[in-house]
C-alpha cells in the first residue's frame, strides 16, 4: 500500500436529507466492492461532517460563506482542492469517474435519462403537500429571520441574499411535480440504485407509497434489507421523527471525525488528476 495516494474527502450532509442518503447510500455500495487495496491507485478516505439543519447550521455564516453558496447538503469538499461539489448528482457521477462499474456503458444513456427524470422533481414536493395558501408557504423563514439581524457582516449578507434569490426561484415550483417513476433495465448495484431506494423510501415514509410502482416497492424493500442501508440508516425514516429527538443530541456533529469510509480507486482512474 505504500505506493497508494490517501485523498482526504468530506462530505458535508445531514441524516434525514434525501439528497444526503443518495450519497451516503452510494458510498456504501462502493464500499462493498472496494474493500480491497489491490491494484488501488488511490484512497479515497471520506469524513462526513453532519450538518444541524435543525438549528439551520447549513446557513451559518462559516458554510455558507466557504462551502456551499446555496446553504444547501450535501456537499463534497475534498481537501487541497478549494472548489466543492456541491450538487448530489454531480458528487454521483464524480464517483462514478474512479468508479465506472456504477456506470456500465452498455446502460449509461438509459441511467443518465432516469437520473435526470428522478432529479426534475423536488424532493420537498414528496413530504410537503401543497397548500391551499401561496407557495410561498413553502420557503423556509430562517434566511429572512438571519437577514433582519443588524450584526452580520457585509459579506454574510450577500450571501444570503444570493441563498435567497435562488429559494425564492427553485423552491416554489416542488409543489407541481407528480412523483411518479420508472425504472428501466439496468445492471447492480449502480449509481441508478444508490438514487432510487432512497427516493421510493422516502415516497413511502411520507405516506405516498401509491405513487410508486409495486415492483419499485419491492425492489426497495429487498435493497433496505442489506447492510448498507442499515449503516447509512440505522433502522431510521428518511424523514426525522419528534420520537428521534435532537439530531445534535442522537449523532456525534463533531468536526473531527475520523473516515467513515475508505474506497480504493482501481487503476487507471480519470476521477482525479
Amino acid at each position: 500500500m505504500d505506493d497508494i495516494i490517501s485523498v482526504y474527502c468530506t462530505l458535508y450532509c445531514y441524516p434525514f436529507s434525501l439528497y444526503s442518503i443518495m450519497v451516503k447510500y452510494l458510498i456504501r455500495l462502493i464500499e462493498r466492492s472496494a474493500k480491497s487495496h489491490d491494484g488501488a491507485s488511490r484512497a479515497l478516505k471520506i469524513r462526513e461532517r453532519l450538518l444541524d439543519l435543525q438549528h439551520d447550521e447549513n446557513i451559518a455564516e462559516w458554510y455558507i460563506l466557504d462551502v456551499n453558496r446555496k446553504g444547501q447538503v450535501p456537499t463534497m469538499a475534498i481537501k487541497g482542492d478549494r472548489s466543492r461539489i456541491t450538487d448530489s448528482l454531480d458528487i454521483s457521477y464524480w464517483l462514478c469517474d474512479m468508479f465506472p462499474n456504477l456506470l456500465p456503458c452498455q446502460y449509461e444513456a438509459i441511467i443518465r435519462r432516469l437520473l435526470r427524470d428522478l432529479h426534475d422533481i423536488e424532493g420537498i414536493s414528496i413530504t410537503i403537500r401543497r397548500r391551499d395558501g401561496p407557495e410561498e408557504d413553502l420557503i423556509d423563514p430562517c434566511v429572512d429571520d438571519m437577514l433582519a439581524r443588524d450584526d452580520i457582516s457585509p459579506e454574510y449578507r450577500q450571501a444570503l441574499e444570493a441563498k435567497k434569490i435562488f429559494d425564492d426561484s427553485h423552491v416554489p415550483k416542488a409543489s407541481h411535480h407528480v412523483n411518479q417513476l420508472a425504472l428501466g433495465r439496468r445492471g447492480g448495484p449502480t449509481v441508478l440504485d444508490a438514487q432510487i431506494v432512497p427516493f421510493v423510501t422516502r415516497v413511502e415514509d411520507a405516506g405516498r407509497a401509491r405513487l410508486a410502482p409495486e415492483t419499485l416497492l419491492r425492489y426497495a424493500a429487498a435493497r433496505r434489507a442489506s447492510p448498507e442501508w442499515d449503516v447509512v440508516m440505522g433502522g431510521k425514516s428518511t424523514i426525522w421523527r419528534k420520537e428521534y429527538g435532537q439530531v445534535c443530541d442522537t449523532y456525534d456533529m463533531s468536526a473531527d471525525l475520523p473516515p467513515a469510509a475508505t474506497l480504493f480507486v482501481p487503476r487507471p482512474s480519470s476521477g482525479l488528476v
